[in-house]
């Protein structure tokens, strides 16, 4: 198994776990998870799910990080949670790009170009953690020459706040554990 299966494995029975039916979309619509009936959704106007990334979001151009807008929160949901990974990278773990952290669940989207600051500027209390690369906020990828990587955006509607900066993905795993009321993600390639 690779660690692109294993990831996907992961979320799936994370999510069937915690909301009892997870589906992802076709390539071309956001993913979408459901939760008592609920549908929650993930989108962004900058590219389409399977897609490939833009590269003003990597690296190799401007860097900034995408605009998101999602679908309304479910009943119960305390705060929001954003992470891009690259379950390509070679490692144990999924390389972190980005992680958002307690965005209010009142909140249905994020600007582009989030300055890399610990708080997010107009969403009190939301907070941005450190990626793999070391530094605070978006770190759009870099992947080495060869295939494309496969990237993914993911939200989480939890139904507590995170009361520390996750910083890793096994770090992430263990805070949200048994907290997800629903979850979306899309799915984009970037290669060199």
């Amino acid at each position: 198994m690779n660690m692109r299966d294993g990831m996907g494995r992961w979320l799936l029975v994370l999510g069937l776990v915690a909301v009892g039916i997870v589906t992802v979309a076709t390539a071309g619509r956001a993913a979408e998870a459901v939760s008592h009936h609920q549908h929650f959704t993930l989108h962004s106007p900058a590219f389409k799910n399977g897609g490939r990334l833009p590269k003003k979001f990597t690296a190799d151009g401007a860097d900034v990080s995408p605009p998101l807008s999602w679908s309304r929160s479910p009943r119960g949901t305390r705060s929001l949670l954003i992470i891009m990974f690259d379950p390509d990278a070679p490692g144990p773990m999924p390389f972190l790009h980005w992680v958002v952290f307690n965005i209010p669940p009142g909140t249905r989207s994020l600007p582009a170009h989030l300055p890399p600051h610990k708080s997010v500027a107009g969403l009190h209390g939301a907070r941005q953690g450190k990626n793999s690369f070391g530094g605070r906020g978006y770190g759009g990828p870099a992947p080495p020459p060869g295939p494309a990587h496969h990237y993914r955006i993911a939200i989480y509607a939890l139904n507590r706040k995170l009361a520390y900066a996750p910083d890793c993905f096994r770090c992430l795993q263990h805070a949200i554990a048994g907290h997800i009321l629903a979850h979306a993600e899309i799915r984009v390639t970037y290669g060199r």
